[in-house]
């Protein structure tokens, strides 16, 4: 009975391992929705649609803080931002005021042959006081 119960189990343990894999966990391909391509190599870049400009904090207009925010996100096949984060701070306010901006905007998607696809994509938000 005990080398049934381990002839059973070895047995769901493979089927699970194989389930994982058709379903794409390990080896997905480039083509596959979920890829997400850097620039170059026949992967144009995405073009801005929707770019408003983020408000100034007042609390840094106060301090008189200027510069930019760098800031990292993937554009995805449908133009939208996901996965935005803060890769160069400047002030915590101008951080939260640049990363709620730039979540709203909006692109014509990166094409790879022709096909919309998702990319990585680096921009500054630039605060000026006038």
């Amino acid at each position: 009975m005990r080398n049934l119960t381990k002839a059973f189990a070895r047995n769901v343990i493979l089927m699970s391992v194989m389930a994982f894999l058709l379903s794409g966990g390990v080896g997905r391909t480039q083509d596959q929705p979920d890829t997400v391509y850097e620039l170059g190599n026949g992967v144009t870049a995405p073009k801005g649609v929707y770019t408003p400009n983020p408000e100034y904090a007042e609390s840094a207009r106060k301090k008189k803080i200027k510069g930019n925010v760098e800031l990292a996100m993937i554009v995805t096949a449908e133009g939208k931002v996901r996965d935005l984060k803060v890769t160069k701070s400047l002030d915590k306010d101008l951080d939260k005021q640049a990363l709620a901006a730039v979540s709203t905007w909006r692109f014509e998607p990166a094409t790879k042959d022709g096909k919309p696809v998702a990319v990585h994509l680096r921009t500054d938000v630039t605060f000026r006081l006038y």
